[in-house]
C-alpha cells in the first residue's frame, strides 16, 4: 500500500506536496463521483431511480496473506488464499454492520483449490506474472496518468475491500502502467458494462445486488471522474468474487462450532481475469459454487422469485389417524394439492393417506399416515413465498463455505437430515442414519480427511463430560464408574477409584471405557482428526434411530449401520481388500486395533434445511440449532426482501 513512496509523483517537485494534499482533502469532501447501486444501472446508462449514498467505516486492516500465481485470464477462482468477508460500504449500514468479518481469524480458513472451467471469451495468462502487460495504446496514457495519481494517495481506504484486496489493486494496476480496464476516455468500457451487468443480476445466486454498487458517470466525464470509477469498479469486481466464492461473512460469528473450510479467490487473478474477456459477466459469475445441490437450489430460487400461491396453513389439532372425521380434512386435502374426496370432504380416506404418507417420507418423518405435531410442523414450516425465498438464499450461502473440490468421493453428513451419505462422481452410493449433537452440545460443521478407522476402541471420555457429569457422580460413590466398566487412569496406570480424593476436582485423571459390548463407541469408530475432536461411530443405543429427531450426543455422530458403512468405507480406502461387513464383523472383539487408510476420504459436516432430493422436490428440515435463522439475520433475510438494491418490507 505504501505505493507513493516506490512510485515518484509526476509533479514537479516544488508542486507536489500541494498536489498531494489537494488530492487527499478532495477525497476526503467526498469529491467521488455518484454511486447508484448495480440493478440501477444498466449498460444504457439509464438511472432508473436517484442513487443514495451510504457512508460506511472503512475495512479493518489484515496481514496479507500470500497469494498463489493465477492460473489463467478469464478463469475463476484460481488459486485462493486467506481473506475475510468484509461488507461492501454501499450497502445498507445495518447490513454492513451485521456482516463486517473478524479479520484477524480469516487466515485459518484458507485453503488452495483447483480453478474451474474457464469463463466464455477467458485467454491465457503468464502463470509466474502478478498482472498482465500494460496495453501498447498511447491513447489511454492520459487517463492511466489520472488512475497513477488517485492511486498514489489513500484512495482505496473506505471502499468495503480487504487490506489484502487493495494491494492487489495496487500490484495489478502497477504492472500494467496503471492502463484502465472497466473505463476509457468515452466511458464505460466493454468489460465495464458487462460486469455491471453481472451485478445488476447478482441476486440469480442469491445474493444483493445493491451490495455492488457502481458510479453515475456523466456523459461528459473528466478524465478524474473516469479515473475514480474505475477504482471503485476494480473494487466492486473483488467484493463479489469474495463474496460469490466464500459468502458475505465469518461463519464462526454465528457459532464456534462453524468452522467449515472456506477457500478465497486470489484478487489479483480476478482483476486479471476479467482483463480484456469477452465475457467479463461469465468470469465473475464463475466464482459461485459450481455443486450439483448448490444449482438446484439456485433452480428453486428462479422459480420462488416468480408469482404463485401461497402455501394453505393447516391447524393444530388433535392427532389425525386413517379414517378419521376431522373440519380440517378439507385443508389437509388443499395443502396437499389432492383433488375429491371418496368418503366425504371432512374423511381421512386413502388417497389423502397416500399423500400424507410420501409427504412424511420426503420430509424425514416416519411415513405412517399419522398427522401429528411433527407433521403438523413440516407442513407449515415454509408458509410464504418469501419464507421459502429466504429460505434458499440462506443455504445458498452454507454451500459457499465448503471447498469446491469437495472430492471425486467423499462423506456428507447434513445434520439436521440425520443422514450420512457416501457421495462418488457426484451419485449417492451409501447412505444411512446418524445420530448427532444436542443443541447444547452441536455437531460443529467442518471439512477434513478420514484417516484411519479404529476397531474395538477404548472411549476416552472428554474432560469437559468427565468434569460436568462423571464428577458428581463419583464425589457420592468413588466406584460409580467401576460399576459402568470404566476406568480410572492416571500417568497411563489404572488406578482404584476408591483412592482418590474427589472432592478436589478430577485433575490428573482421565477416564476410559475398555473395549466391549457395553463401550459408549460400540464396536467401531471412524476418525478424521480436527480441532473439535468429532468422529463418526458405532453405538450400543440402537433404539434412537427409530425417532424422526435424533439430536442427543454430545458432538460426535453415531451410525446406524456401522458394519455396512465400514464395507464402503474400506473398500475405498484400503482398495482390494475384498471388504464385506460379514468380513469386519470377524475382525471385532479382543484388544484395540487400528486401520490406515491408504486413500484418505473428504469428510464434510454440514447444515442443510432446505436442499432439492433426489426426486427434484424441494425440501426442508427443522432447524434443530436455529443455524439457518442466525444467518438469515447475518444476511438481513428475516423481515424483509430485496428488490432491485432497495429494501421492501415483505408482509407477513
Amino acid at each position: 500500500m505504501k505505493r507513493a513512496l516506490h512510485r515518484p509523483l509526476p509533479w514537479p517537485s516544488a508542486g507536489r506536496v500541494f498536489a498531494r494534499l489537494m488530492l487527499g482533502a478532495a477525497l476526503a469532501a467526498g469529491a467521488l463521483p455518484t454511486l447508484v447501486p448495480a440493478t440501477a444501472f444498466a449498460s444504457s446508462g439509464e438511472v432508473p431511480w436517484p442513487p443514495t449514498h451510504v457512508d460506511v467505516a472503512p475495512a479493518a486492516s489484515q496481514a496479507t496473506a500470500s497469494a498463489e500465481p493465477a492460473q489463467a485470464a478469464g478463469q475463476s477462482p484460481a488459486a485462493v488464499a486467506a481473506d475475510p468477508a468484509a461488507p461492501h460500504p454501499e450497502g445498507d449500514a445495518p447490513k454492513a454492520a451485521a456482516a463486517k468479518p473478524d479479520e484477524e481469524k480469516a487466515a485459518a480458513d484458507a485453503k488452495v483449490v483447483d480453478a474451474p472451467v474457464a469463463s466464455p471469451g477467458s485467454k491465457p495468462v503468464d502463470a509466474q506474472a502478478a498482472a498482465p502487460t500494460a496495453p501498447a495504446a498511447t491513447a489511454l496514457a492520459p487517463l492511466a496518468e489520472q488512475v497513477r495519481q488517485l492511486l498514489a494517495v489513500p484512495a482505496l481506504e473506505g471502499l468495503g475491500i480487504t487490506r489484502r484486496e487493495q494491494d492487489a489493486i495496487q500490484a495489478f494496476y502497477a504492472g500494467r502502467q496503471d492502463a484502465p480496464v472497466f473505463v476509457d476516455e468515452k466511458g464505460l468500457s466493454s468489460v465495464g458494462k458487462s460486469v455491471i451487468d453481472r451485478f445488476a443480476v447478482a441476486d440469480r445466486d442469491g445474493l444483493d445486488p445493491g451490495d455492488y454498487a457502481v458510479p453515475k458517470l456523466a456523459a461528459n466525464a473528466d478524465l478524474s471522474a473516469l479515473a475514480r470509477a474505475e477504482i471503485r469498479l476494480a473494487a466492486s469486481a473483488l467484493l463479489y468474487a469474495r463474496h460469490a466464492q466464500a459468502g458475505r461473512f465469518d461463519p464462526s460469528r454465528v457459532s464456534p462450532s462453524l468452522t467449515p473450510l472456506r477457500t478465497f479467490p486470489d484478487p489479483v487473478a480476478v482483476l486479471s481475469g476479467l482483463d480484456g474477456n469477452k465475457d467479463a459477466s461469465a468470469a465473475l459469475e464463475a466464482y459461485n459454487p459450481t455443486h450439483k445441490g448448490y444449482l438446484a437450489l439456485k433452480a428453486k430460487l428462479a422459480q420462488a422469485n416468480k408469482p404463485g400461491p401461497t402455501p394453505v396453513h393447516v391447524p393444530a389439532g388433535p392427532t389425525l389417524r386413517p379414517g378419521d372425521m376431522d373440519t380440517r380434512i378439507p385443508t389437509l386435502r388443499a395443502r396437499l394439492n389432492v383433488k375429491g374426496a371418496a368418503t366425504g370432504e371432512r374423511a381421512y380416506d386413502a388417497a389423502l393417506v397416500d399423500a400424507v404418507t410420501a409427504f412424511q417420507s420426503s420430509s424425514g418423518l416416519t411415513a405412517d399416515g399419522v398427522v401429528g405435531p411433527a407433521t403438523i410442523d413440516a407442513l407449515n414450516r415454509v408458509d410464504s413465498p418469501a419464507d421459502r425465498r429466504t429460505d434458499i438464499i440462506a443455504n445458498m450461502e452454507r454451500w459457499r463455505w465448503l471447498p469446491r473440490d469437495l472430492g471425486a468421493v467423499h462423506l456428507m453428513v447434513n445434520i439436521p437430515e440425520y443422514v450420512v451419505r457416501v457421495v462418488q462422481d457426484g451419485s449417492t452410493i451409501h447412505q444411512t442414519r446418524v445420530v448427532v449433537g444436542k443443541p447444547q452440545n452441536q455437531t460443529p460443521l467442518l471439512t477434513h480427511d478420514m484417516e484411519y478407522v479404529v476397531l474395538n476402541p477404548y472411549w476416552n471420555i472428554p474432560p469437559g463430560i468427565a468434569r460436568k457429569e462423571m464428577l458428581p457422580n463419583l464425589q457420592r460413590d468413588p466406584y460409580f464408574l467401576a460399576r459402568q466398566g470404566m476406568e480410572v487412569v492416571r500417568n497411563g496406570r489404572v488406578v482404584d477409584p476408591g483412592t482418590v480424593n474427589w472432592a478436589q476436582g478430577v485433575g490428573g485423571y482421565s477416564f476410559r471405557q475398555p473395549p466391549g459390548e457395553r463401550n459408549a463407541l460400540g464396536r467401531i469408530k471412524f476418525m478424521f482428526p480436527n480441532d473439535h475432536s468429532v468422529y463418526l461411530h458405532d453405538t450400543p443405543s440402537k433404539a434412537l434411530f427409530a425417532n424422526d429427531r435424533r439430536a442427543y450426543s454430545h458432538g460426535c455422530i453415531r451410525v446406524q449401520d456401522p458394519l455396512k458403512f465400514a464395507e464402503v468405507v474400506f473398500n475405498i480406502g484400503m482398495p482390494g481388500g475384498n471388504w464385506t461387513d460379514e468380513k469386519i464383523g470377524g475382525m471385532l472383539g479382543g484388544k484395540e486395533r487400528y486401520l490406515t487408510l491408504k486413500q484418505r476420504i473428504p469428510v464434510h459436516l454440514v447444515y442443510f434445511t432446505t436442499f432439492v432430493d433426489d426426486a427434484g422436490r424441494l425440501v426442508s428440515r427443522e432447524d434443530v440449532y436455529g443455524t439457518n435463522a442466525k444467518v438469515k439475520e447475518m444476511l438481513r433475510l428475516d423481515d424483509e426482501q430485496k428488490v432491485a438494491g432497495r429494501t421492501v418490507t415483505v408482509p407477513r
